[in-house]
C-alpha cells in the first residue's frame, strides 16, 4: 500500500506537474480521429512549443519554426513526414490542427486547416538535421536577439555561466555563414558542421539550432542556449568587450563543474526520481495553458 506522501506525489504529477490536452474536449476528439492518438498529442506538443517561443521572444514576426517528426512515418510511402508552421501565421496563432505535415523534401502531405502554404526555403536548416539525425526528431530554430549577437562574435559562446558550461559539455557546434540558408545545397553541409553526437549548432551570424529526441530537450537545449547568450551579452556589454575584465573559469574549475552540472541526456531519465527536461517543459506549458487557454492551443 502506498504511504500518504507517495500518494501525495502521484496526485501532483497527474494533475498540477503535467500539461497537455484534455481527452474529453471535442476538437481533442477531432483531431484524434483525423490523425489517431500518436500524432494528435505530438501535435499538440509542437502548437505549444510554438507558444512557449513567442513567450521567450524566439519568434520573428511569421518566420523561423520548430518541426516534429511524426512517429511511425518512416514506414509510410513517401515517409519520414514532418509537422511545420503554415507561413503567416504568428507563433502564438498556432494550433494543433493547423500545422501542415510535410515529406524530407518540403512537399506537403496534410495541409491541416489551410491556414498558410510551407515556407519551402525556411525548411532547408531542419531538413538537414532530420535527413541525418535518427535521434533528433525534433529541430528548433529561431533568431533570438542575444544568440544571434553571440554568434556574430569570433569567439563564440563562452565557458561564463552555468548554463553555458552545460551545453559546453554537450558539445556545441558551429557553421559558416553562407546567407540566408536557404540554398538546398547547404543542407550536406550543415549536416556535416552538427556531426553525429552534438545537439546544439550554431549557425553564425544567424542564430540557434537545438535537437532533440523529444520536443522537451530541444526546447531546454535551446533554453539553455539562450539564457547562455543573454548572460554573455550582458556582461560584455558591461565590460566594454574587454574579455581580460571578465571571470572565464579556469580548464580545472571547467572540468569540475561540467561533472557536477552534467545532465546524462536530456531525452532520457537522468535521475530515478526526476527529468529536467519534462520537468521543465511542464512548468512552462502550464504557464502557457494559463496564459493562452488550453482550447485555444489545443484545437
Amino acid at each position: 500500500m502506498a504511504s500518504p506522501s507517495e500518494n501525495r506525489a502521484k496526485t501532483l504529477i497527474s494533475h498540477v506537474l503535467q500539461a497537455g490536452p484534455k481527452a474529453n474536449s471535442g476538437a481533442s476528439e477531432m483531431g484524434r480521429q483525423r490523425y489517431g492518438d500518436v500524432e494528435w498529442d505530438l501535435r499538440c506538443k509542437l502548437a505549444m512549443a510554438y507558444r512557449v517561443s513567442n513567450h521567450y521572444g524566439w519568434d520573428q514576426l511569421v518566420f523561423n519554426h520548430i518541426t516534429a517528426k511524426v512517429p511511425g512515418s518512416e514506414n509510410l510511402k513517401g515517409g519520414p513526414h514532418f509537422l511545420i508552421n503554415p507561413f503567416g501565421l504568428r507563433f502564438d496563432e498556432i494550433t494543433a490542427s493547423c500545422l501542415l505535415k510535410v515529406d524530407i523534401d518540403g512537399n506537403v502531405v496534410d495541409s491541416g486547416t489551410n491556414m498558410g502554404p510551407l515556407l519551402k526555403q525556411g525548411f532547408v536548416v531542419h531538413s538537414s538535421v532530420h535527413a541525418v539525425r535518427k535521434d533528433c526528431h525534433v529541430v528548433w530554430h529561431n533568431h533570438h536577439f542575444d544568440t544571434t549577437a553571440c554568434s556574430i562574435t569570433k569567439f563564440g559562446l563562452l565557458p561564463l555561466s552555468q548554463e553555458a558550461i552545460v551545453l559546453l559539455r554537450q558539445d556545441v557546434k558551429y557553421h559558416p555563414f553562407e546567407g540566408s540558408a536557404t540554398d538546398l545545397g547547404e543542407r550536406e553541409r550543415i549536416a556535416k558542421s552538427l556531426g553525429p553526437t552534438s545537439k546544439v549548432l550554431i549557425l553564425l551570424n544567424h542564430g540557434p539550432v537545438t535537437a532533440g529526441a523529444t520536443v522537451e530537450e530541444a526546447f531546454l537545449y535551446m533554453y539553455l542556449v539562450t539564457l547562455a547568450s543573454t548572460w554573455q551579452a550582458r556582461a560584455l556589454a558591461a565590460v566594454g568587450g574587454d574579455l581580460s575584465k571578465m571571470n572565464i573559469p579556469d580548464d580545472e574549475l571547467l572540468k569540475a563543474a561540467s561533472e557536477r552540472l552534467k545532465f546524462e541526456d536530456l531525452g532520457k531519465d537522468s535521475s530515478a526520481t526526476y527529468n529536467e527536461a519534462e520537468a521543465a517543459w511542464n512548468g512552462i506549458a502550464r504557464l502557457m495553458e494559463s496564459k493562452f487557454g488550453a482550447e485555444n492551443i489545443y484545437c
